[in-house]
């Protein structure tokens, strides 16, 4: 009893029950450094990468689309977070074409930390793209029925432009769309989608803008039709001094009215050859049309055309070399040049450049030194012609030094 009475009374002292209270509190405090902040939570989420500053002719060629990122807050906090309040992207600002690793940067909402993010690197690769159009074929369905065809086809718009890698954009051979005969035969207008003639698969992502056209034709009866341009035939050279600007026709195109595949066939039709030999003022005349070989082609507007030539004048050059350099002095002074003879440069017309000779062309080289009141002075060549015809294009050298000389 007396043992008893006296454990009783050990772990009834202060002493011993302030050294139970130590030794509690110490291993309260391992245990929660050991297991971080009881109120707190971890989770995971799925974030989409997203590439900052991209250059516009680049884009991004990576196989890793999202990251797993691993936060950390307390429940209440984790339990009110939305997926987009999570932030992942990777800086591309500054960056050409090439290979790179790049670090994910994670953005997080306050009061939320930010655990590990899986990967933390991407590899990527950047490749230039460009936009090229293209035209919009119409390719015509096979089973259209005999004794019809297409007639006012249009297709708005006109082209397409399509997106992608230089690479790819190679590939591209034509851009079409296939209407069906019971579509044109309901003679509406068509909504349809383009089809991208390539040699190759596409190694990227291809933008097409627009991806659908409009397309109004009406199915007639009767023989297929088709425009074609009209050809000037026309032999020999005009004067030496005059050159063809221009030759138009009215009309610039005629119809022409036959089956599918002859009418495929022609691509223009040709004129009565004309000779434009020795012409030398602008002409304008009737021509007639030259008769298709294909007899089972029909011209169906027109069996000749007005045809008009015009004509430019040409221009020859022509060096006429040590032009005596006069000088002109109202008060008679004497004067020595530096240098005294000079070439200069003519131009006429071709005919009449051939004819020009220094002893017969009446060309004079001069300065003008009236007002002059310096010893010696440097002025520039002038050159005076007596025909209207002629032109001065340059002297070498286009200035002369005058030095007084005194009697």
């Amino acid at each position: 009893m007396n043992v008893s009475k006296r454990f009783d009374n050990i772990l009834e002292s202060s002493l011993v029950l302030w050294g139970i209270s130590v030794v509690l509190a110490v291993c309260m405090w391992f245990y929660v450094m050991d297991t971080g902040d009881p109120g707190n939570a971890r989770r995971k989420f799925l974030c989409e990468l997203e590439y900052r500053d991209l250059m516009p002719q680049l884009s991004v060629k990576n196989t890793i689309r999202e990251v797993e990122v691993e936060v950390e807050a307390s429940e209440s906090v984790l339990n009110r977070l939305k997926y987009d309040a999570i932030v992942c992207e990777v800086d591309l600002r500054g960056l050409s074409p090439g290979r790179y690793r790049a670090s994910v940067r994670v953005m997080l909402p306050q009061n939320v930390t930010l655990q590990s993010v899986n990967p933390s690197d991407v590899d990527i690769e950047l490749v230039r793209q460009a936009t090229r159009a293209f035209p919009v074929e119409v390719t015509l369905p096979q089973d259209i029925p005999a004794g019809r065809y297409l007639d006012s086809v249009s297709v708005v718009p006109k082209e397409i432009h399509i997106r992608g890698t230089e690479k790819d954009l190679a590939k591209i051979g034509s851009v079409n769309i296939s209407p069906t005969v019971e579509e044109l035969a309901g003679g509406s207008e068509l909504l349809l989608p383009i089809t991208i003639s390539q040699s190759e698969p596409f190694e990227d992502e291809v933008e097409t803008e627009p991806q659908q056209v409009r397309m109004n034709a009406v199915l007639v009866r009767g023989l297929p039709r088709k425009k074609v341009s009209v050809n000037v035939r026309v032999r020999g050279r005009p004067h030496e001094d005059y050159a063809v600007r221009s030759v138009t026709t009215d009309p610039a195109e005629v119809m022409l009215e036959g089956t599918r595949a002859r009418l495929d066939a022609v691509s223009a039709i040709d004129t009565e050859t004309v000779d434009i030999s020795g012409l030398s003022v602008d002409q304008t005349m009737v021509v007639p049309l030259r008769p298709l070989r294909d007899k089972n082609v029909t011209v169906l507007d027109a069996r000749s055309v007005r045809l008009r030539i015009n004509l430019e004048a040409m221009a020859a050059q022509k060096e006429f070399q040590n032009v005596p350099v006069a000088v002109e002095d109202p008060q008679g002074r004497k004067w020595a040049l530096s240098p005294a003879v000079v070439n200069v440069v003519i131009e006429a017309s071709p005919s009449e450049i051939k004819t020009l000779d220094l002893d017969t062309l009446d060309l004079k080289a001069y300065v003008d030194v009236s007002g002059i009141f310096l010893r010696s002075a440097t002025l520039p060549v002038r050159v005076s012609l007596v025909s209207g015809d002629l032109k001065s294009v340059r002297t070498t050298p286009s200035t002369v030094t005058v030095t007084a000389v005194e009697d």
